[in-house]
């Protein structure tokens, strides 16, 4: 891995959103952002938590990234991020456009912690006004 890192921000974003009949929920969704710049289509894509999480255990190939709908082939996600750690450092490689992307470890996790830790309270926060929380961080373990 190269010694130059780059820089990751992982937001959790709460939305109010409308179901059937006439509810009111809040949803969370992640937002990434490299080097100040979304690495996927803001208006169509959206981030697989489930896979960002699992790519923090194992080496491999993960669909970090994916159309809105659920299929990553969708939105032109053909093949995944390539996920190389070491002790310190999680590279990334997207294996569409070889674009590589080098993080610090600790940073990532702190983040993901972080979002965790924000999750909850909206959970808690919203469940006293009677409004349900639902997305990232409703029902993972802590990082």
């Amino acid at each position: 891995m190269n010694q130059q890192t780059d820089n990751i921000r992982i937001e959790l974003m709460v939305v109010a959103c409308t179901g059937f009949p006439n509810t009111v929920y809040m949803q969370g969704q992640l937002e990434i952002y490299i080097n100040q710049k979304k690495p996927y289509d803001d208006a169509s894509d959206m981030i697989n938590f489930e896979n960002l999480l699992n790519s923090l255990k194992s080496d491999g190939e993960y669909n970090i990234f994916s159309c809105c709908c659920g299929a990553p082939e969708c939105s032109g996600w053909n093949r995944g991020i390539n996920v190389t750690t070491t002790e310190s450092a999680i590279q990334w490689t997207n294996e569409n456009t070889q674009d590589t992307w080098t993080f610090e470890k600790g940073s990532i996790r702190e983040q993901l912690k972080r979002i965790h830790e924000e999750a909850v309270f909206c959970q808690n926060f919203f469940k006293e006004k009677g409004i349900q929380y639902v997305g990232v961080g409703y029902n993972q373990g802590i990082i």
